[in-house]
């Protein structure tokens, strides 16, 4: 008799622990590598827009006070002010510095 109860009691908590992992715990993963990639934008980035716009990041406004940050995007010599929620995802990471400088030397080494 006890073991129905066991049985019944063990039951849901498989079934939420079942959905948990199936569903909600993938859109958690997605969501925070997406708050990542918005974090790390940097100006010359390539980006992809929720509406389908392929632009390049030319500034970053983090508010002083918590709110929106807002992100200053290239359209092909059309500038626009977009919230930095509306982007999908980063295509194209900008050189760095240190980037620019270790292609170029490995062109010159190539070279001669």
């Amino acid at each position: 008799m006890e073991s129905l109860w066991v049985i019944a009691l063990a039951y849901p908590v498989v079934i939420a622990l079942l959905f948990y992992f199936a569903f909600l715990r993938p859109v958690q993963q997605e969501r925070k590598k997406q708050r990542q990639q918005l974090q790390s934008l940097r100006v010359g980035d390539e980006v992809l827009t929720q509406s389908g716009f392929i632009a390049v990041v030319k500034d970053v406004r983090i508010p002083e006070e918590p709110g929106l940050t807002e992100v200053i995007l290239d359209l092909g010599g059309i500038e626009v002010r977009a919230v930095a929620s509306a982007i999908v995802e980063r295509l194209n990471p900008a050189e760095t510095p240190e980037d620019e400088a270790a292609k170029n030397k490995q062109t010159l080494e190539a070279r001669g």
